[in-house]
C-alpha cells in the first residue's frame, strides 16, 4: 500500500475511487478535478446514468476514464457518499460506500486503485476519523489489489501515515 500527497489525478492505477454523490453532479472537489482533467464526457456520463438509475447512498458506480486514459485509468469508480451536493456525509456512510466500492474494484479483477480521502474535502468530516476508516478498510484489501491513497490534504495523509503505520503496511511518497 502505498500513501502519496498530491493530485488524485495522476494516480498511476488500472481504477479510480472517488467520493460522488446520487445526482451525477460533479461541480465540488475532487470531483471537479477529477471532469477538468478528464473532460467533460466523465461528468456527461455520470449525469446520465445518475438520471437512468435509482442510486442510494452507500452504493458506487462506474464511469470510463475520459482523457483520464492517457494516465492509466480504465475505470472511475463514484462512491456515494450523499444525497446532494449540498448535503453532509457521515462516518458511517463512509465506512459502509468504501466497503461496497472495493469490493466492486476488486469483484471487477483490477489490479490497483487509488483513492483519496472521501468525505474530508465536500463532506465536512474529520481527516483523522476518515485516515482511520479508510486504513482500516484498505488494510483488509491490501493482499487482492494494489492501493494508493492519494490526496491534497496534508492532515489526512499524515493520519493516513500514523494509521498504516500501525499495520506496518505502507510506502509513504
Amino acid at each position: 500500500m502505498q500513501v502519496i500527497l498530491g493530485d488524485i489525478c495522476y494516480p498511476k492505477t488500472e481504477a479510480m475511487i472517488i467520493p460522488a454523490n446520487t445526482k451525477g453532479i460533479m461541480s465540488r472537489g475532487v470531483s471537479a478535478k477529477v471532469v477538468k482533467d478528464g473532460l467533460s464526457a466523465i461528468l456527461k456520463e455520470s449525469k446520465q446514468f445518475a438520471s437512468n438509475n435509482k442510486i442510494e447512498v452507500g452504493d458506487c458506480y462506474t464511469t470510463g476514464p475520459g482523457r483520464l486514459n492517457r494516465r492509466g485509468v480504465k475505470k472511475i469508480y463514484h462512491s456515494v457518499i450523499k444525497r446532494l451536493q449540498s448535503d453532509f456525509s457521515s462516518i458511517y456512510i463512509i465506512n459502509k460506500a468504501l466497503k461496497t466500492v472495493l469490493q466492486k474494484v476488486v469483484g471487477d479483477g483490477y489490479k490497483s486503485v487509488a483513492i483519496c480521502g472521501l468525505g474530508i474535502d465536500e463532506g465536512n468530516l474529520d481527516p483523522k476519523t476518515v485516515a482511520r476508516i479508510t486504513a482500516e478498510i484498505c488494510n483488509k484489501y491490501d493482499s487482492n489489489i494494489e492501493i494508493k491513497i492519494i490526496d491534497d490534504n496534508k492532515e489526512f495523509i499524515k493520519e493516513i501515515n500514523n494509521f498504516l503505520k500501525e499495520f506496518n503496511h505502507v510506502i509513504s511518497e
